[in-house]
């Protein structure tokens, strides 16, 4: 496909003048993302308190808006500040998000085609996983450790993943990476192979993050842990080639489809 966002990631000029609003408005995504994991995570802590955890403190609906609102606000403000900032090196960043403001015109066209092929990879990788989970299940069932909250939750949460952990996995941390590499290799820009290195490695580290929320529901064996390592390894490397050549925005729309697909639709766990 053609990249539609070359000359908005390649325009230096164009990226510092409006990279102060562009992380202004990320940082406030993110918050609403953080936000929307609420309901996920008092489901999660309800079911906890019902299986017997004592340690499980559950506050009000109130407490966890504004200690989330509070929290994620300053995280994501440093989180964005420092992907939109190295945008400019790695030309990476949120290439749409910078045309909104800057008025770029783009081809409506190509977009959506951009963001159709984005939305089509992640359900085919969503279906292709589910298919695995379900092979799975018969040759190697996992027992579980505690039952997982309804799909209702996982609806909120599918939104609130796909926007937080892509501007702390790929705007955040894979812009990181590409800008250490590119300086050690002296790259004005990055290469093909410094970008494949960023968004592996960073798939590694997408997958590590996810063990502990694994084992809330399963025993941390071996086979489950390479389980849950190998499928965030591939979702991982798939949204960071999106970002990559897509930008941030369709990287989190690819995230959100890929989880309303395996989680919502589909029955990966059951």
């Amino acid at each position: 496909m053609k990249d539609i966002f070359s000359d908005i990631k390649n325009n230096s000029d164009l990226a510092k003048t409006y990279r102060l609003k562009v992380s202004m408005f990320v940082a406030v995504l993110f918050v609403v993302g953080a936000l929307l994991n609420i309901p996920f995570s008092r489901a999660l802590k309800e079911l906890k308190i019902e299986s017997g955890d004592s340690s499980i403190v559950q506050n009000s609906v109130l407490t966890d808006v504004m200690q989330v609102a509070l929290s994620s606000l300053v995280l994501g403000s440093i989180l964005t500040f420092i992907g939109i900032w190295l945008s400019i090196k790695t030309r990476l960043g949120a290439p749409l998000i910078t045309s909104m403001f800057s008025k770029f015109k783009l081809n409506a066209t190509e977009l959506w085609k951009s963001i159709g092929w984005s939305m089509g990879y992640a359900t085919i990788t969503a279906v292709m996983l589910l298919g695995v989970f379900h092979i799975q299940k018969i040759y190697y069932p996992v027992e579980g450790i505690l039952d997982r909250p309804d799909k209702f939750y996982y609806f909120f949460v599918s939104f609130s993943a796909g926007i937080t952990e892509e501007i702390i996995f790929r705007l955040c941390l894979l812009s990181i990476i590409v800008a250490v590499f590119q300086w050690i290799s002296k790259s004005e820009q990055p290469t093909n192979p410094i970008m494949w290195s960023g968004i592996l490695i960073t798939g590694i580290f997408f997958g590590l993050i996810h063990l502990p929320l694994s084992q809330n529901f399963n025993e941390l064996t071996l086979f489950t842990v390479g389980m849950t390592m190998i499928g965030n390894l591939i979702t991982g490397t798939l949204y960071g080639w999106i970002y990559w050549k897509r930008g941030l925005l369709i990287a989190i729309i690819a995230h959100v489809t890929f989880d309303l697909v395996f989680h919502v639709i589909g029955s990966p766990y059951v």
